[in-house]
């Protein structure tokens, strides 16, 4: 598959590659953030119109599949014979590109995932919100991952988003002593973010127990047999 959007669509064997993490690694840093001049990337625009789900079944199959309409009610386009309302994904590409190539496809923040570990564990997640997809996917695998919250506290717990301006949004309810703290030592540029629609759902194996979550932002419920 060609690769388009060096920076946007990168394949899996760009993104493991030791050269390009150095050099990302290298471009973080511990005290300020920076223009996106300095990225070198033009950040994606804000959608909406998005669901995930995070399937397991009795074999130990796993699938993290994500889907859109794009915004909202996509095309606005109804069909009577199947009832499905298309898609305006075709609309990623404004304001991003002068040109299209047969093949090429548009961005997306969708990041289905599905991690295993060395003993076997398996935690299947994904999410739905747009550009907050990247942002509340990361927290929720850190928080659950790294600083050993629940699954449904790690999904649970308000996020931090970066929109394509690089101001730094804190969801309602983000402990203020961490925002605050983030502001005086990194000068963030703080914005004031209305609809957090960011959604993760996740189910996980661990020890032959299984925990499902389905966030609770969009009165979601897991469901088992």
């Amino acid at each position: 598959m060609p690769c388009f959007y060096p920076l946007m669509y990168l394949c899996a064997e760009h993104l493991i590659d030791p050269t390009f993490i150095d050099r990302i690694r290298k471009m973080i840093s511990s005290n300020m953030t920076h223009d996106n001049s300095y990225y070198n990337v033009t950040p994606s625009s804000d959608h909406t119109g998005t669901t995930h789900v995070s399937v397991l079944d009795e074999d130990g199959l796993a699938v993290s599949a994500t889907s859109t309409i794009n915004q909202v009610f996509g095309g606005m386009i109804y069909s009577p014979r199947t009832g499905i309302i298309l898609n305006n994904e075709l609309a990623d590409f404004c304001g991003r590109t002068d040109t299209l190539r047969a093949g090429e496809r548009p961005p997306s923040s969708m990041s289905p995932v599905i991690l295993e570990s060395k003993s076997g564990g398996l935690l299947i997640i994904g999410g739905s919100g747009g550009s907050l997809i990247t942002s509340a996917m990361a927290l929720s695998i850190i928080n659950h991952q790294w600083l050993g919250m629940s699954l449904k506290d790690a999904i649970t717990e308000h996020i931090i988003f970066v929109d394509s301006q690089n101001n730094v949004h804190f969801e309602s309810g983000f402990d203020e002593s961490v925002s605050k703290g983030l502001k005086e030592h990194f000068k963030h540029k703080t914005g004031n973010w209305p609809y957090f629609l960011n959604v993760v759902n996740a189910v996980e194996k661990e020890n032959n127990c299984i925990a499902a979550m389905s966030d609770s932002r969009k009165m979601g419920m897991s469901a088992g047999y």
